[in-house]
């Protein structure tokens, strides 16, 4: 029998020995198990070491959906707010953000006035003026920058989408046991 999981497109084949092993044609429930697993795994990574977590919308998008003998489990579907999380994939395989509707792209200055859990757009404020690459906002006799002007940003890669050896350990225990238990009957 061939058992396939995906996550994060990296697709790995588990195969099991024996002969009840190889009787057994539905195990989606040890498959849920494992999905929950991993997504309860894949959610801390993005609190953690991976991602600093602002809003929690890509750990809000992660699913898992199991059949018979398949597990799938990604991210950038909807989000907590019914959104697609187009992020998810450029945040674990990295790669460049060019601007495409605008000369520049614009970064939330750090800590400024637009840094929010909220999108702001430099539109959104008013009093505005451009110096060396930085939108600044005239508050009286000061200025507040609010964006960084950029033509392009490269976005590291930030693995968290991923099975460790322990998950494909857990998920040939939980299959031999819901095998040997005849708990699938």
């Amino acid at each position: 029998m061939q058992i396939r999981m995906n996550v994060g497109n990296s697709d790995k084949v588990l195969y099991f020995l024996g002969r009840k092993e190889k009787a057994m044609k539905d195990l989606s429930e040890p498959l849920a198990d494992l999905g929950e697993r991993l997504v309860r795994k894949i959610r801390k990574r993005l609190r953690g070491p991976v991602l600093k977590s602002r809003t929690g919308r890509l750990a809000g998008s992660l699913t898992y959906k199991e059949w018979a003998k398949k597990l799938v489990v990604s991210a950038g579907g909807k989000g907590p707010a019914g959104d697609d999380v187009r992020y998810a994939r450029i945040q674990h395989k990295g790669g460049i953000i060019k601007a495409r509707n605008r000369k520049f792209l614009t970064i939330p200055f750090p800590g400024g006035p637009a840094d929010k859990r909220v999108m702001l757009r430099a539109s959104d404020f008013d009093n505005t003026f451009v110096r060396k690459g930085i939108i600044f906002q005239k508050q009286g006799k000061t200025a507040v920058p609010l964006f960084i002007l950029k033509r392009k940003v490269v976005i590291p890669k930030r693995r968290y989408m991923y099975m460790e050896d322990s998950d494909i350990a857990y998920f040939r225990k939980k299959a031999k046991e819901y095998i040997i238990e005849g708990s699938h009957r």
